[in-house]
This record gives structure tokens, sequence and C-alpha cells, in this order.
């Protein structure tokens, strides 16, 4: 005399999107089995609904709960069952949409395509799912477009130079809902501030603020980005040998250095100084007579620094006299790398009026360097120096320029009287 148990093996999850295939094994503990027979619950079907296999497999193409039957038996007729609960769930459907063109100047007319949309459900032979409903939102405000057909071509148009997000959601006939957005860059000034002071040449942005250096005055401001509003400023550090007010080079009239660009480095801003020549990295929250004030210095025989970045773990440094834009170690100021700007034009770059000009302002952006070159914005590859996307500035003689993690601020010290700072979009 024995006894018998049946049990039921399942190989990975008893949960999944349909179409899910599970894999069974019968494992009896003790006794000698004869024969065993599977009823995967699932009707529907048809033959493939049962099985006398030790070990196997049934694909469930509808959604729900399945009750897995296993009867076991022996030689002499004894016999022993035993069931567990198989879960087949409804995919979400897939959602994609495809925006031509993603960016451009405003106005912008972007052709939305839903096609590709798809719903994992109704892929099968056996299709228990497809989308029966979408809406995309266009991310200005305005009402989104809503409806059945996937096959037709939405068109809209973007009014006003913003980042906007199009998102596009899809509903299949089980109610599950997917998901996606689009960035639609609308490209355009934004914002225009007044400088603080008549020769805005750097810019950073940190803390939640908008860092000015001006030349002229030869103190950096601390601004509120929504307003322009003055919330202290400093005297730049620096020797004033010689200082640069973007028109030409005059004896400095103060003891403070004469500032170029800016970069906010976690909590710190570096300042190229343009007339010592020389890298400071200060501490903004202390005041300049505080020993703590000045952090660090650097200086390098090879180059005079004007535009300044920080990113990747290093300094970007901008030299308009050589030409070139150097990859600096932060703590030994140990050159890293050199780049020519604009360099050698990508094909169909040069009819965008580009050619190779000083490098001026930098920043850091998801990897790249914008920096401000003539007229122009130019995006570069920081590893190779490539020409990504030129735009033109918005003002003819753009200085400094950086990066809030949305969009670009420029400084222009000739924008006005005095000068201007731009908050625009860019590719």
């Amino acid at each position: 005399w024995f006894a018998l148990d049946a049990r039921i093996g399942i190989q990975g999850a008893g949960e999944g999107p349909i179409p899910f295939t599970v894999s069974f094994t019968s494992r009896p503990s003790t006794g000698p089995v004869a024969s065993q027979t599977w009823d995967f619950g699932d009707p529907a079907s048809g033959p493939e609904n049962t099985s006398t296999a030790e070990a196997p497999t049934h694909t469930y193409r509808q959604h729900g709960a399945y009750v897995v039957t296993l009867n076991v038996f022996t030689s002499d007729g004894r016999s022993d069952r035993e069931t567990v609960v198989i879960r087949a769930t409804n995919p979400p459907p897939v959602p994609v949409l495809e925006a031509t063109p993603d960016h451009g100047p405003a106005p912008l007319s972007v052709t939305f395509d839903l096609s590709a949309s798809s719903d994992p459900a109704g892929i099968e032979p056996d299709p228990t799912g497809s989308i029966v409903s979408y809406s995309l939102d266009f991310g200005d405000g305005t009402p989104p477009a809503a409806g059945q057909d996937l096959g037709v071509l939405i068109v809209h148009t973007y009014a006003t130079p913003e980042i906007r997000t199009a998102t596009l959601t899809v509903v299949d006939d089980d109610g599950a809902a997917g998901t996606v957005s689009r960035r639609i860059a609308v490209e355009g000034v934004v914002a225009t501030l007044p400088s603080p002071g008549p020769d805005p040449v750097g810019l950073a942005y940190g803390s939640q603020s908008l860092w000015v250096a001006d030349a002229t005055a030869k103190r950096i401001y601390r601004l509120r980005p929504a307003d322009g509003r003055v919330l202290g400023s400093f005297d730049a550090p620096g020797a004033p040998v010689a200082s640069v007010d973007a028109r030409s080079i005059v004896p400095g009239p103060s003891p403070a250095g004469t500032p170029a660009d800016l970069a906010w480095d976690n909590g710190s801003l570096w300042v190229a100084c343009a007339s010592d020549g020389k890298l400071y990295k200060v501490n903004p929250d202390l005041p300049t007579s505080d020993p703590g004030h000045v952090q660090a210095v650097l200086e390098s025989s090879e180059l005079t620094p004007f535009g300044v970045a920080y990113g990747g773990g290093a300094l970007w440094v901008s030299d308009p006299d050589r030409g070139r834009i150097f990859k600096l170690d932060p703590q030994s100021g140990t050159i890293l790398r050199r780049l020519w700007l604009p360099g050698v034009l990508p094909a169909g770059m040069e009819t965008q009026g580009v050619v190779p000009v000083a490098p001026a302002g930098l920043a850091w952006v998801d990897g790249d360097l914008w920096v401000t070159a003539g007229p122009n914005l130019v995006r570069v590859d920081a590893s190779s120096g490539a020409v990504m996307a030129v735009v033109p500035a918005p003002s003819a003689a753009p200085m400094g320029i950086a990066f809030d993690g949305r969009m670009l601020w420029v400084c222009d010290p000739r924008g006005g009287s005095p000068g201007r700072i731009d908050r625009l979009v860019v590719p």
C-alpha cells in the first residue's frame, strides 16, 4: 500500500500577459504513475485544452483566470488530482507617436502620426483586443484631438516659442490604456530681461538663480529668472590688469578683476577673468572679504580663458584668440582635450552661414556644448567638436550662455542700453 500525491509544477510565473504560454510538469511524490491527464481550464482552445504529456505547455490567448487540473492514475485504478490557477492578463495597448518636425521656429506646424500604435492582444491569429479610441494632448492648452481612427494624420500648429510635450493615450476594447509622450521644441525667444549692468558678458544658472558677469561694472549679479530682479551682487575676483567691456581693452578702474563667462559647479561659481587670464572658483554665499570666498585658482600658459562651462566632471574653457575650446581637470587645471570650433563643417551646414569664428560663451547641455560664435549659437559634440546644430542668436553679438535644465539663456552687451538677456528654445 502506498500514497499517491499529484503535484503541479509551473516553470516561470503563474501570471502574465496574453498570449501567455505556460510550461507544466507533474510531480507525484510517491507511488508509480501509470498515466496522467491535464485539463488546462481553457475550453475555447478546443483539442488543445487537454494533454496526457508529462510536461505539456499551453498558450492562453484570452485574458482571465483559468483552473488547471492534473489527474494522475496508477495501474490498479487509484487516482489523485491537483489544481492550480493561472491568470492571463490583458496587456495594455502600445501607443506610438511620430511628430514631423519635432522642432523648428514658431509658429511651428507639426504632423502627428499615430498609425504604428498596436494592441499586443490583437496580434495573434485569434485577436482578443484592439485599440478603440485615442486622445492626443498637444501640451499647449488647446483642446486635445480624439477619435477612433489611428490612420488619420493630425496637424497642429504651435503659435509661440516653448518646449511642449505632446501626449498620446490609446485605449483597447478591454479598457486597458497606454500612454506615450513626445517633446516638441518650438524655437524662439521666450523671455527677455534687461541686464543689471551695461556689459553682460558671462552667464551661469544654479541654485534657481541666473548669475550674470558684467565686464564694465566688474561685478557678478544674482538675478531671479522670473523677472530679472537683482537678489545680490559681489565684486568679480582677479587682478585689474586690464578690463574688457566687449568693445575694447581699457585700464581697469577698480581693484576688481574683469569677468568674462561663468559656470555653476555644485554650489560654486567658476569665473573666467579676462584681466589676468585666470580661472577662479568662488563661493557666492560668502562675502569677498572671507578667506573662503575664493576656493581655487587655475592658470595655464597655453590658454587665456573667456567662455567657461562645467559638465561631465570637467571644466570647458574657450580661448577666442586661439579659436579653441579646452577640456580641463577642475582640480589641477591639466588640459585633457583640445577642440576647434566650428572646425570642419559637416555637409550641408555651409549654407547656414557658419564660418570658423572665435568661440566665446559656453554651456554644458546633456553631454554636448552650446557655444556662442559670432552671430550664432552652435551645438557641438564635446568629444569630437563636430557641429550638431546652428541657431541664429536672438541678437547680434551674443556672449555668455547658460542652460537652466530646459532652455538656454544668452546675454548680449550690445543688445540694448544696457545689454539684454534672452531665454530661448533651441533644438
